[in-house]
């Protein structure tokens, strides 16, 4: 593929993939996977329905150069296929059913009933930290969208994705920093620069969400690039990430149910919106949430 379409272009064909698929088929496989009503599900897929424009962004500004990809956590797998069907050389790897969601085999063949056998993406049930040069081969661009505050072994992870990484290539990660006092799971503030002791002070919280947050491992900036150092790796930093989120809520119904409504509430008033929107901008990227991460063995510019 030579002529590659901008991310607008991409997009927009993303959408008509999306609406294209069988959404009851899916909230029916997941149902029965996992045993429970299928209205459980339904709103879990139209989240990672959305979440895929985010990815799809996310990397898009590395498609123009015909590389070969790999999508770390693709979920229910809806990016890798669609991206797949364009034509692009990508596979996903995602290990939910053993972090507790059952489901993600069933979406991933659920999906891949839905598209031509030529057109069916690579899913591998294995965690980051298992890649391997030899199994696996190597890849111009490695990116994840929300995932990598998942991952528990993170220092096994970043030693594994750098090394099926080419030498040219770049990992892009997009992830809350918790340099940032939010946990944007729960929607809650955190104890600054000392998030785990948050469970001695919002315990009925936690409790509610003990599941998602045994989760997270509170990845901040300052992690990310001890890692990248270690890996010989180069790290910058997207800045304006904070504010585009921000301004996300403004315009993305499903995105906003996730978060409270103060935060809601806040986003939707025109000035104050508008001046806290002003306010993220300008600050530093390494104390922002969430970030964009691009880590390469080449100096970046």
């Amino acid at each position: 593929m030579t002529n590659r379409p901008d991310t607008g272009e991409l997009q927009v064909r993303l959408k008509a993939f999306i609406t294209s698929l069988d959404r009851d088929r899916l909230v029916v496989a997941a149902s029965a996977a996992d045993g429970g009503a299928p209205d459980e599900y339904a709103k879990q897929i139209d989240t990672y329905l959305g979440e895929a424009a985010v990815a799809l962004d996310l990397v898009g500004p590395t498609l123009s150069r015909e590389p070969r990809l790999l999508e770390v956590g693709c979920g229910i797998g809806v990016l890798t296929a669609f991206l797949k069907a364009e034509g692009f050389d990508i596979i996903g790897i995602e290990p939910g059913a053993a972090g507790g969601f059952g489901f993600m085999p069933s979406m991933h063949a659920a999906i891949a009933e839905q598209l031509p056998a030529d057109e069916r993406p690579t899913i591998l049930p294995i965690r980051a930290e298992a890649l391997n040069l030899e199994r696996h081969g190597a890849f111009d661009v490695v990116f994840s969208a929300n995932v990598i505050e998942h991952i528990m072994a993170l220092e096994e992870a970043m030693a594994a994705m750098s090394s099926v990484l080419t030498p040219n290539g770049m990992m892009r990660h997009l992830c809350p920093n918790y340099h940032f006092p939010f946990e944007p799971h729960l929607g809650i503030p955190l104890m600054p620069c000392a998030p785990k002791l948050t469970r001695f002070v919002l315990p009925a919280v936690i409790k509610r969400n003990q599941r998602i947050w045994d989760t997270v491992n509170f990845v901040t900036a300052s992690r990310l690039g001890r890692l990248a150092r270690q890996n010989g790796l180069k790290m910058r930093m997207e800045s304006g990430v904070m504010a585009g989120f921000f301004a996300r809520l403004r315009r993305d119904p499903i995105f906003a149910e996730r978060h409270s409504g103060f935060i809601k509430n806040i986003a939707a008033t025109p000035l104050l919106g508008k001046l806290i929107e002003g306010t993220m901008r300008i600050l530093p990227s390494a104390l922002a949430t969430p970030m964009i991460a691009d880590l390469s063995h080449r100096k970046l510019p």
